[in-house]
């Protein structure tokens, strides 16, 4: 049987790069799709377009609008950067939008420094979580896009440009930072931290040109209160954001509702650092793919404000540390595989009746238990395996 099952999905037609530039882009016309028929803008990319709205006429860009259903919760370099969305006919600025936060990931993954199994692979396991994603028009797609573009570029050493994908994620959702991670793979160090700063002082300074000096400094400020506020909001049971590690620590019940999040995430934050001591790894591919998978997990089981759109950050991760490994994996780690494609990727659907997703599997976070699992494991592997190629 299992032989069968390899023989299957062997054939030509799902090893083509082309058969799935084809499933993605169905997967954003759907998308489109439910939008238009619907009959109203997906309610998330109305908060991005508003955003520049209100920060082209100096109006707060944190309060809960009427013509919004939810906060705008980044950064005021985003308000700028989404203008030439803002600036069209709403229909086709949403349209367009599907389609680039689909493809932009679709030709990150095209053109990277993976092999071609691992491509293949990447887009047939994350394509249920890239329709999750696009369905609620959101921005995580470009998140992991630019953490990895900024691995390739430190690859291929061309820091001064892989500093700019971090700065501007940073000054858009903070997650950008992650790519920080490439520094300790960079052989230009110097280039790498004076190109960041210089990065950072031009998307700060950005939204200050279209909307003011002052303006701009105080919704740098507001934009600090707003994600606090927003943290304490995730600490509420009833949320369906905090599906993460820590989500599914404070939900159980078994530890005081005033516990503080840093007893599980400062010792998870030391695992995950603990790897980067093994300095003999370095000079192996596997090694910092691996900790490039890592890093994109963490940003989904150690943040309180993960959302079922943001796992397709964590799902890339998974996959790249499935692929990357130079020895053979196990039927276990395939057991494992399937365990996260189940309770990850197919939670938000059909499969499982509402009453058990709402009642359940989001209040307690579910959707995070595989990753986190996977994620302890890489760490064991990082640890101790020698990812030399055989």
């Amino acid at each position: 049987m299992t032989n069968q099952i390899k023989t299957f999905f062997n054939q030509p037609l799902f090893k083509s790069e082309r058969t799935l530039a084809i499933v993605w882009g169905a997967i954003a016309l759907f998308s489109i799709y439910k939008i238009i028929h619907g009959a109203h803008l997906d309610w998330d990319y109305s908060i991005f377009i508003h955003s520049f709205d209100h920060a082209w006429a100096n109006m707060p860009l944190y309060p809960l609008y009427e013509e919004d259903t939810d906060v705008f919760l980044y950064g005021p370099t985003f308000a700028s950067l989404i203008a030439p969305f803002a600036l069209l006919p709403d229909w086709v600025g949403m349209v367009i939008w599907e389609l680039f936060i689909t493809f932009f990931l679709f030709f990150t993954v095209k053109y990277s420094w993976l092999t071609k199994n691992q491509k293949v692979f990447i887009g047939w396991f994350c394509a249920q979580e890239m329709l999750n994603c696009v369905l609620d028009a959101e921005v995580n797609t470009l998140v992991v896009s630019g953490i990895m573009l900024t691995f390739l570029l430190v690859e291929k050493e061309h820091d001064e440009w892989a500093t700019f994908f971090i700065a501007m994620g940073t000054m858009t959702k903070l997650f950008g930072i992650v790519g920080m991670l490439c520094f300790f793979f960079s052989k230009h160090k110097k280039r790498f931290c004076w190109t960041l700063l210089l990065w950072l002082a031009v998307f700060a300074v950005l939204p200050m040109l279209m909307f003011g000096f002052e303006y701009t400094c105080e919704e740098y400020v507001e934009w600090m209160k707003a994600l606090m506020v927003k943290n304490e909001h995730n600490l509420l049971v009833n949320t369906r954001q905090n599906l993460s590690l820590l989500g599914i620590v404070r939900n159980i019940g078994v530890f005081p509702k005033n516990y503080s999040d840093l007893w599980v995430f400062a010792p998870c934050a030391l695992l995950f650092a603990l790897p980067l001591l093994r300095f003999s790894q370095y000079k192996h591919i596997a090694f910092r793919e691996t900790m490039l998978a890592s890093s994109l997990i963490c940003i989904c089981i150690l943040s309180t404000s993960t959302e079922q759109s943001g796992y397709i950050i964590a799902m890339i991760g998974v996959a790249i540390w499935f692929t990357a490994a130079p020895w053979g994996r196990g039927w276990w780690t395939v057991a494992l595989m399937v365990f996260a494609l189940v309770l990850t990727s197919f939670s938000s659907t059909d499969i499982f009746p509402h009453d058990f997703r709402m009642g359940f599997m989001v209040r307690y976070a579910v959707k995070a238990l595989p990753v986190s699992i996977i994620w302890f494991v890489m760490i064991w592997e990082l640890l101790t395996r020698n990812y030399a190629k055989k």
